[in-house]
């Protein structure tokens, strides 16, 4: 077991190296409004220009289990206006074939910096969007319009 949490955070560790992405694992210490309602909420908020975070919260009174089939565990595109895709994480980065979970606690979140000053986007108008990548269950997709000027 201890080989495979070796190699799973080796794996996050490479997929992590030159994406400018930070991978945060917060608990109820982050100042949050606590439990609010009965269900996991993603939320998806512009820290500072083209710096995003996107979250996912246990709401819920029960602990939740995301199971996944490889070291991804989340993934966004970034999309014009009008819909043409000029950017999707997934189709960069490389990820471990690795079997793996996230247990969030009541109350608990699972946070991602997405760095988007590495796209070089020309000035115009775009759609942020991030979603988990569990192999069942919901996605908790998000979007957000954002400006580049």
């Amino acid at each position: 077991m201890k080989k495979l949490w070796m190699i799973l955070l080796l794996g996050l560790l490479i997929t992590g190296c030159g994406t400018g992405n930070q991978v945060l694992n917060n608990d109820e210490d982050k100042g949050g409004a606590g439990i609010v309602a009965g269900e996991m909420a993603a939320s998806l908020t512009e820290e500072s220009p083209l710096i995003f975070q996107y979250e996912v919260k246990n709401q819920t009174e029960e602990e939740v289990t995301l199971e996944f089939t490889s070291s991804q565990r989340y993934d966004y595109s970034v999309k014009t206006k009008d819909g043409k895709e000029v950017f999707l994480f997934s189709s960069v980065a490389a990820f471990l074939q690795v079997l793996g979970e996230e247990k969030l606690k009541q109350g608990d979140s699972l946070t991602y910096e997405l760095n988007l000053h590495e796209l070089s986007l020309e000035k115009g108008e775009y759609i942020l969007t991030a979603w988990m990548t569990p192999k069942n269950g919901k996605k908790y997709e998000v979007t957000k319009e954002f400006t580049v000027q």
